[in-house]
């Protein structure tokens, strides 16, 4: 990790040899003292869960210099824009500002979240019913991994093949075990193979079909509605984004799952002197480094599909197209602007005084921390929603930022003085301006817990400390299945 300041060199007229070499001494004092500062926010942020990227557009301890409350900001250096696929970018201090600019996707329907928290952070048309294809075998792997062994033999009946499109040309009497038929299902995407399954795990596949639309309802999946265990066209066939997105992490929890995904090529028995090869549909696999693992799709109804994971600087993102003329790039974007364009940071810390408007007293504090992803041009646009009876204690208030929830904060009745805790976060700034590096300020005057929070106003984010746990933000997306 580098960070490379911009010097800027002028001419000057002709000077005495004194203090030419004075003035260049002044010079290099003043960008070693830059470069510390710039040093010690970086440093800070990558330590407690941030980014680079995000050191300076951050200004711990306050807003941007010179942005005003509903503007974007982008930090750039030299005109490089922040972060990319490659990884963060590099920014300096008075590096010029830019709204940031949505992921470019031609898909009909796409969401992003953090599969850690469950936040949304962005999304199109997420809620739309839309057809699925082959993204309905997500469900059919994850319930024959719940009611069979994978070690278990399967005779393949009548039914398997017969399925159209694409197959493992299944043969009746054959037997592979399931772990051989969630390789075709999920890496091939092998329809046959999902008819396998179902017969495998009910008997019929009419009867995994209930039970497919039996876990949706459980999942509260409530656009998602199965006809088939493999997603050919069909009336009635249909998932949103949303519900894609819910039903992925959920089966991402398991380590076999995760492993299926992640397989780029296997082969498996095809005959007595043959065998069965081939390669992942998820182009993603090879051509995106981050990428942990996906499930492809496609039909005439429903275009190009592609849910999937991608983990990067100790994030995990899920990302979802429907309906895309092409969703590999769709996806790679979504990726790219959720890992370059969002820092993690805390709100609120427990015990932080709360005051229901400015030169009102506290009455109430924080009774939890509150840590949210935040988009780097949304940073100086945070605010606290309170409800009505804040006051009063034991409700819920909302940090906002342009105008969208980002996490709630408990609130609790004030206790004691109504003097906050004092932090034990690294000191980010000093009460007058930035922290010169080894300067430490004085305990309980730097950090979230020694600043009220006012509802309405802008709210200062801080560096989220080491260790910290990720706070369930989206109760649908993360809620434990059933």
């Amino acid at each position: 990790m580098s960070i490379n300041p911009q010097i800027t060199t002028h001419r000057f007229g002709a000077r005495p040899a004194r203090a030419g070499r004075a003035l260049a001494a002044l010079r290099m004092l003043a960008a070693i003292r830059a470069l510390a500062v710039v040093v010690v926010l970086a440093v800070t942020l990558s330590t407690h869960g941030g980014s680079v990227s995000a050191a300076t557009a951050l200004r711990v301890g306050g807003p941007a210099p010179g942005v005003a409350a509903g503007a974007g900001a982008r930090t750039v250096v030299g005109g490089a824009g922040v972060g990319g696929a490659g990884g963060a970018g590099q920014v300096g201090p008075g590096a010029e500002q830019g709204a940031v600019a949505p992921p470019r996707v031609g898909a009909r329907a796409v969401i992003l979240a953090d599969e850690s928290t469950g936040q949304v952070l962005f999304e199109r048309n997420a809620s739309a019913v839309r057809a699925m294809a082959s993204t309905t075998k997500v469900m059919t792997a994850l319930l024959a991994l719940e009611w069979l062994d994978e070690q278990k033999v399967v005779v393949i009946g009548s039914g398997p093949p017969q399925v159209g499109e694409e197959s493992l040309r299944l043969r009746q009497g054959e037997r592979l075990t399931v772990r051989q038929l969630l390789l075709g299902l999920l890496v091939k995407s092998a329809n046959d193979a999902a008819a396998a399954l179902a017969e495998a795990v009910d008997g019929s596949q009419a009867a995994f079909v209930r039970r497919m639309n039996r876990k949706a309802a459980a999942l509260r999946l409530s656009a998602t509605h199965y006809v088939t265990p493999y997603g050919l066209d069909r009336p009635g066939h249909q998932t949103s984004a949303r519900d894609l997105a819910r039903l992925w992490e959920v089966a991402m929890r398991r380590a076999d799952f995760r492993s299926l995904v992640a397989t780029k090529a296997a082969r498996i028995p095809g005959g007595p002197l043959s065998l069965r090869r081939f390669v992942t549909t998820n182009q993603l696999l090879g051509s995106y480094r981050w990428t942990v693992g996906g499930k492809t799709g496609f039909t005439n109804r429903a275009g190009r599909c592609l849910v999937a994971s991608a983990s990067r600087g100790g994030r995990r993102l899920v990302a979802v197209a429907l309906g895309s003329p092409n969703a590999f790039p769709d996806v790679q974007a979504l990726f790219d602007y959720g890992f370059s364009q969002f820092v993690r940071v805390r709100l609120a810390q427990r015990g932080q005084p709360v005051s229901a408007a400015p030169g009102r007293p506290a009455t109430v504090q924080a009774a939890a921390d509150a840590d949210a992803l935040v988009r780097l041009d949304q940073l100086d646009q945070v605010r606290l929603a309170l409800p009505k009876g804040a006051a009063a204690g034991s409700a819920s208030a909302w940090f906002t930022g342009a105008g969208q929830r980002l996490v709630s904060v408990r609130l609790a009745q004030l206790q004691g003085t109504g003097a906050g805790p004092t932090t034990t976060l690294p000191p980010p700034t000093a009460p007058n301006g930035p922290a010169t590096a080894g300067t430490v300020p004085a305990p309980g005057t730097v950090g979230p817990g020694a600043t009220p929070l006012t509802g309405g106003t802008q709210v200062r984010p801080w560096p989220v400390p080491a260790g910290a746990p990720a706070p369930a933000i989206n109760p649908f997306l993360r809620r434990d299945p059933p």
